[in-house]
């Protein structure tokens, strides 16, 4: 009787040992995964407020829209955030231009079979659209202010 009950108590005690090891299990590990970014890509941090595709001498590229108050940033749609190109408003977009913010176009508005760029922000009821045309000379795109 004495040896079943040194048996059962034995099974109780490792039983309970490997219980309390598969506690254990990965809490640390499955915490740091919540937080981190998958492969650090800064697409999805949350600061790309637009897409699109821009052609610049026949190619296309695709972009990712980031808005500011004073411009807006083009990057390339890739893990890495590099600069393709950018715009520079007029005037600072008042309040908050991440809300403000309705659309993008990259539309050939002058036909020279590059993309121009055209925005609109709605600030309080206020439409404003902006346009933007691609200057080769320049390298960069010019504001128009009889387009808007």
């Amino acid at each position: 009787m004495q040896r079943t009950i040194r048996k059962l108590f034995v099974l109780a005690l490792v039983l309970s040992q490997c219980l309390s090891l598969t506690a254990c299990g990965n809490a640390m590990d499955d915490e740091h995964y919540l937080d981190e970014v998958v492969g650090d890509d800064w697409r999805v941090t949350g600061v790309v407020r637009d897409s699109g595709i821009i052609t610049r001498s026949g190619e296309d590229i695709d972009v990712l829209v980031c808005i500011h108050a004073e411009d807006a940033a083009f990057y390339y749609d890739s893990e890495d955030q590099v600069l393709f190109d950018f715009v520079e408003y007029p005037t600072a977009i008042q309040g908050n231009p991440w809300e403000s913010y309705q659309s993008i176009d990259f539309a050939d508005r002058n036909d020279d079979g590059n993309s121009d760029v055209a925005m609109v922000f709605d600030e309080n009821g206020n439409v404003t659209r902006m346009v933007w045309f691609w200057d080769a000379d320049t390298e960069g795109f010019v504001f128009q202010s009889e387009e808007n």
